[in-house]
């Protein structure tokens, strides 16, 4: 089993089999305030659902390596970080979060995802991590932007959720751009 401490009772660890039950009751406790940027208030509704989103990222993460994490506090499930796969021909990838309404507004996703971001320039050597957010979502851009994502732009439209076309502001962050932040003081 792989954890990581993140500090203040923090900790990641990669999403197993085990976790599916605990996985579905955090969807359920927070499946309102998810249901506003992710489709899980109806896609995610069984155990079922729950062990096939987690068989997806232990799929992929035997494919290329990068681990699909959920993010617990003081022993109880309040979020996750996943990515798509690693597109070898130029070492990119994307990446998703998501964060239970009682875990927000106190840096643990910052702190969380700049774990994985470690994981993914500094051992797995990818190029690009890019991150995409509904326009209308000021605390996932926030958390692109505290970690030095570069804001390229929106994409107008550009996804369809719950019967309308929503705009997505896109960005990135480069294993150059990475070196740099980490040499600041």
């Amino acid at each position: 089993m792989f954890t990581y401490d993140l500090g203040d009772g923090a900790s990641l660890q990669i999403l197993e089999m085990r976790h599916a039950p605990e996985f579905l009751e955090f969807v359920d406790e927070n499946r309102a305030y998810l249901g506003e940027w992710m489709s899980w208030d109806t896609t995610m509704q069984t155990l079922e659902d729950a062990q096939n989103f987690i068989k997806r990222g232990l799929s992929r993460f035997s494919d290329d390596g990068i681990p699909w994490v959920g993010i617990w506090l003081n022993g109880r499930m309040v979020g996750g970080i996943h990515f798509s796969p690693i597109d070898p021909r130029v070492h990119s990838t994307e990446v998703g979060y998501w964060l239970g309404q009682d875990a927000t507004g106190r840096g643990l996703m910052t702190r969380a995802l700049k774990a994985m971001l470690h994981y993914a320039f500094d051992l797995l050597h990818v190029n690009r991590v890019g991150l995409q957010a509904d326009v209308r979502n000021s605390r996932s851009r926030a958390v692109a932007e505290r970690l030095g994502f570069t804001f390229e732009g929106i994409r107008r439209q550009s996804l369809e959720y719950k019967g309308q076309l929503i705009d997505i502001a896109t960005y990135s962050l480069l294993a150059q751009e990475w070196c740099e932040q980490k040499s600041l003081p």
